[in-house]
């Protein structure tokens, strides 16, 4: 079988960007789309393993080698390194979700008698041509597209209300889900559903800066569809969010204060943490 460089490069870029997407979806985090553009490119360099010659122990070593350590080296540059349980976390999930990819296509490869597959130095290649894989590229594009726009029509045409407890305090408002609230706490990677409320703005006297340096607020950037800016992030209280049909969640979540600036007050949380 011939193997054409730039479908090798190509598709396998694609399988990492989705293995990318998939680790991020499953830890609850955020890749930035440049982060994983470069982290799927290092992916689709690293399958050009496939034309080493397995024909001595040190080759075989070799290629062994520089696939184990591209692992952590690809979810390093996709995510960052927050910090040590973050990095090992996102690096076996990333590992897993490659291991589900390659289980799935060995299926396939065993039960279809396909001719198309080819396996080599732990890489996987596909003898497709390049029009095949852009159509795909644009078709399943426009499906995911597609299927995201009646997703956030759904959920935006739900009403939600949210309440937060914390001791003896309760507030109960309205809840917006809002996919661009993409905010996670930096140290644990938890989501954070943001507060507009001037009332619990004021219980925790955050205007003042001995409330921030008391160690149970820190300051994190946010962007959502009512602006951005800083917001003060707690880990003290619950968040618990009622829809329609009698719906309930309890989240595992930060919470971000904010004032609401005269407008109404509301809770505004991605729909993917009722996941």
């Amino acid at each position: 079988m011939k193997i054409y460089l730039d479908v090798l490069i190509i598709t396998n870029t694609v399988v990492t960007l989705i293995c990318l997407e998939a680790t991020a979806r499953i830890g609850h985090t955020l890749v930035e789309n440049r982060r994983a553009f470069l982290a799927s490119s290092v992916g689709g360099l690293v399958s050009l393993l496939i034309i080493v010659p397995g024909t001595n122990y040190f080759l075989a070593l070799t290629v062994t080698i520089t696939k184990a350590l591209s692992f952590p080296f690809i979810t390093l540059i996709a995510f960052r390194f927050k910090n040590k349980r973050f990095f090992i976390r996102n690096t076996l999930l990333f590992f897993v979700s490659n291991l589900v990819y390659i289980a799935l296509v060995l299926i396939l490869w065993e039960f279809s008698d396909t001719k198309i597959i080819y396996i080599r130095n732990y890489t996987i290649y596909f003898n497709i041509s390049i029009l095949k894989i852009t159509i795909s590229v644009i078709i399943m594009y426009i499906i995911l597209t597609a299927a995201d726009l009646i997703k956030r029509h759904i959920e935006h045409n739900d009403k939600y209300t949210a309440e937060y407890r914390c001791g003896d305090y309760k507030l109960s408002l309205p809840a917006v889900c809002d996919t661009g609230n993409r905010l996670y706490d930096s140290f644990t990677g938890v989501a954070v559903v943001i507060i507009y409320c001037d009332d619990l703005y004021e219980h925790y006297s955050l205007d003042s800066v001995e409330t921030i340096k008391s160690g149970k607020f820190r300051m994190l950037p946010f962007e959502t569809i009512n602006g951005s800016g800083l917001i003060a992030v707690t880990y003290s209280g619950n968040v618990s969010i009622s829809g329609s049909e009698d719906t309930y969640y309890d989240l595992n979540c930060c919470v971000g204060i904010t004032r609401s600036n005269g407008k109404r007050s509301q809770a505004i949380f991605n729909p993917q943490i009722l996941e």
